[in-house]
């Protein structure tokens, strides 16, 4: 079946205007992957820091409070990043997207996945440190850091998506 397959994408891709749109096709899928796999670690980062404001709330509940609305936050990112436009526009969709822009969207996407795993990673030395009872009053601000640097990262991303600017425009 496999094979039955290949040979008949190859066939596929002989025809003129074929290939392109299956290309697109590939780069639509990469991109809901992309998104599919930040959305799965924004909400392991979620569990730890509901987890972190518990084990906080029973020593530090006023900063266990702040903790929360930074928890909000970070929900609000994972819906956005969750339900974003793909990067990739239909054939008789009003904004086109280039190839150039293909090419900055993942380059956006690739620095979302880092800023992403650095939030997982510092959520998680959070959650640490609350177990063992640590003050981590003095976290909040780079967690809130951490997490508008997503959001404008994302910005960047929406932006071109929604054709606002170009691959070869600054920001």
């Amino acid at each position: 079946m496999v094979k039955k397959k290949a040979i008949l994408e190859k066939l596929l891709n002989i025809i003129p205007g074929f290939h392109g749109y299956k290309k697109k096709e590939y780069i639509r899928e990469d991109d809901k992957l992309i998104r599919e796999y930040m959305v799965r670690i924004l909400t392991d980062a979620i569990r730890d820091l509901e987890e972190a404001i518990a084990y906080l709330a029973e020593y530090d509940f006023n900063t266990a409070e702040r903790f929360d609305s930074v928890l909000r936050e970070l929900r609000l990112i994972t819906d956005k990043i969750r339900w974003a436009e793909h990067g990739y526009a239909p054939h008789y969709n009003i904004v086109k997207i280039q190839e150039e822009d293909l090419d900055k969207i993942r380059e956006v996407d690739a620095g979302l996945v880092d800023d992403v795993e650095k939030l997982r990673e510092f959520i998680a030395s959070l959650k640490n440190d609350t177990m063992l009872g640590n003050p981590v009053r003095d976290k909040i601000r780079d967690a809130l850091q951490l997490i508008n640097s997503i959001k404008k990262r994302f910005l960047e991303r929406e932006k071109i998506v929604r054709g606002w600017i170009s691959a070869g425009e600054e920001k």
